[in-house]
C-alpha cells in the first residue's frame, strides 16, 4: 500500500549539506478512511528517535452490501409468488453500479430493480420475489438458487434464494 525510495528500513548515511530525495507511493487496494502515519528517523548517537513528516491520506471506493444474505420463502403455492424487501446500502464513497446476472436465477425468482446504482451513503429496497411455476416430486420441489450480482469497480455480491414450491 505505501512503498517509499529509498527504502526506509535500511541506513542512509548522508554527508554534511547532502540530501537525498525520497519518494513516497500510495497504491490502495481496497477502500481506507481518512489515515495519519508519522514517519520518524534516528540519528546515530541520539537515543529518540525524531519525527520526519506525517503522511494523510484516504482511498474512496465502493463498498455495496446486501443486508441479508439469504432470503427463505418457506411454502409457495405454485403459480402463484411471495414477495420479500432487502436492503442493498452503499457504504462507499461514490455512486456504485450493480448487475443482478439474470441468467441464474429467473426461472423461480424476480429480484426488482435487477440493475442500476446506489448513490454515496444510500440505501436502496430490493423486492425479491419466489413464483413456482413446476413441481418436481423428485426433488421436492425445493427451489434453491445462488445468484451473484455484480458491482462495477467493487466486489462482488452474493444472495442465496430458497423456497418450496406446493400445490
Amino acid at each position: 500500500m505505501l512503498t517509499f525510495v529509498p527504502e526506509i528500513n535500511k541506513e542512509i548515511i548522508l554527508k554534511p549539506k547532502e540530501t537525498c530525495p525520497i519518494a513516497v507511493h500510495f497504491r490502495p487496494r481496497t477502500r481506507l478512511p481518512p489515515f495519519e502515519h508519522e514517519i520518524c528517523f534516528k540519528i546515530e548517537g541520539i537515543d529518540e528517535p525524531r519525527k520526519f513528516l506525517t503522511l494523510s491520506g484516504v482511498a474512496h471506493g465502493i463498498e455495496l452490501k446486501v443486508m441479508e444474505e439469504f432470503v427463505a420463502f418457506g411454502n409457495v403455492v405454485q403459480n402463484s409468488h411471495l414477495t420479500k424487501y432487502i436492503q442493498m446500502s452503499n457504504f462507499g464513497d461514490v455512486k456504485a453500479n450493480f448487475n443482478w446476472n439474470k441468467n441464474e436465477f429467473t426461472k423461480n425468482f424476480t429480484i426488482n430493480p435487477a440493475s442500476g446504482y446506489i448513490n454515496p451513503n444510500s440505501n436502496l429496497n430490493l423486492e425479491v420475489t419466489f413464483h413456482p411455476k413446476e413441481l418436481d416430486d423428485a426433488k421436492m420441489s425445493t427451489c434453491e438458487t445462488k445468484v451473484v450480482c455484480d458491482v462495477k469497480g467493487g466486489e462482488p455480491i452474493t444472495l442465496k434464494m430458497m423456497g418450496k414450491a406446493i400445490s
